[in-house]
C-alpha cells in the first residue's frame, strides 16, 4: 500500500488558541529527532511525502533545521502548515533545504501580533522563490466571506495590489493565483469529528486510510489529520512497523468501509469535513 502523503506531527504545541482548532487533554511535547528518523524508516517505504502537521505550530520545534536535514537526507518530500506568526524568526531556515516543497499559511490565526500582515507577506517576498506558498482562510459557506476573511482578502487586494474583482474570485474559485509562486486557497468551516454526536448515516467514504494517515506527537497511528484525539488509534509506530498495523483488523474495518462506500466508526461518521467534501 502507498500513501499520498502522511501526516507527522512534530509537536502539538501551539503558541495560539484559536476557536476553531479542535480541543485536547493530550501530553504538550515535541517528538524527539531520533523518534522522527524511526518514524521516516518505518515509512519510507510507504510514501515520498509528509505534512509536518496535526495540530501544534511546527515552526515552534526546537530544532527544526536538524530536522529538515534529516528529510533533506532521506529525500523526503515536505509540506509546512504553519499559523505565520513566527515566520519571520525561521525563514532563514526553510531557505536551506531543498526538502520543502510547499508551505501553507493560515491567515485565519486568532491573533493580537502587531503588523502581523506586514510581516508574514514580506517573509513570504523573500520565501515564495524557492517553494510554492499557500495562503489559507475559511468561509462561513461557498458563497460569503464572513467579516473576518473580507479583512485578510482586503489586505492580500492592497498588500500586492490586485483588481477588487479578485474578491469575486475568492468567493467563485479555490486555488487562486497571486503573483508568481504564490496561491489562495480557502475551505468551509467545519465542527472537528468527534463521538459525542449522534449520527446514524452509515452510508459514505473517505480518503483516510486511502491516501493518507497520520501520526501523532507520541507515535500513535491514526487514520486521519483530522482525529487529533487519536480516538481512533489504529496502533503505535514505535511498538510496530508500519506493515503490521495497516495489516491490523481495525484499519482493514475502516478502509475497506470507505472503500465499499460505508462508514464504521461514530467519529466518522460525525465528521462534517467528510461531508463537505463527499457531499454527504
Amino acid at each position: 500500500m502507498k500513501f499520498t502523503k502522511i501526516y507527522v506531527e512534530i509537536t502539538n504545541i501551539c503558541n495560539l488558541n484559536c476557536s476553531f482548532c479542535s480541543k485536547d487533554n493530550r501530553l504538550k511535547e515535541e517528538m524527539s529527532l531520533e523518534n522522527f528518523k524511526i518514524i521516516l524508516d518505518k515509512i519510507k517505504d510507504y510514501t515520498k511525502s509528509i505534512y509536518l502537521h496535526v495540530k501544534g505550530e511546527p515552526l515552534l520545534y526546537s530544532k527544526l533545521d536538524k530536522l529538515l536535514s534529516i528529510c533533506d537526507t532521506y529525500n523526503m518530500k515536505v509540506k509546512i502548515t504553519t499559523n505565520g506568526t513566527i515566520l519571520k524568526e525561521k525563514k532563514e531556515i526553510l531557505k536551506k533545504h531543498s526538502c520543502i516543497k510547499q508551505l501553507n499559511i493560515s491567515l485565519h490565526s486568532e491573533n493580537n501580533k502587531k503588523d502581523y500582515f506586514k510581516e508574514v507577506f514580506t517573509a513570504v517576498d523573500e520565501l515564495k522563490s524557492f517553494f510554492p506558498i499557500v495562503y489559507r482562510i475559511w468561509l462561513l459557506d461557498n458563497l460569503n466571506l464572513d467579516i473576518l476573511s473580507t479583512k485578510i482578502v482586503d489586505k492580500i487586494i492592497s498588500y500586492y495590489k490586485l483588481n477588487n474583482n479578485f474578491k469575486e474570485e475568492v468567493i467563485k474559485n479555490k486555488n487562486i493565483k497571486i503573483t508568481n509562486n504564490l496561491y489562495l486557497d480557502k475551505d468551509n468551516y467545519f465542527e472537528w469529528p468527534s463521538n459525542s454526536i449522534n449520527n446514524n448515516n452509515i452510508k459514505g467514504t473517505c480518503l483516510g486510510t486511502r491516501s493518507h494517515i497520520a501520526i501523532l506527537v507520541n507515535g500513535d497511528v491514526v487514520p486521519c489529520c483530522l482525529d487529533s484525539n487519536g480516538i481512533l488509534k489504529l496502533g503505535n509506530i514505535f511498538d510496530n512497523d508500519l506493515e503490521y498495523i495497516l495489516k491490523s483488523e481495525k484499519f482493514l474495518e475502516i478502509h475497506n468501509g470507505f472503500i465499499n462506500n460505508k462508514i464504521i466508526h461514530d467519529m466518522c461518521k460525525n465528521c462534517q469535513f467528510r461531508c463537505q467534501k463527499f457531499k454527504c
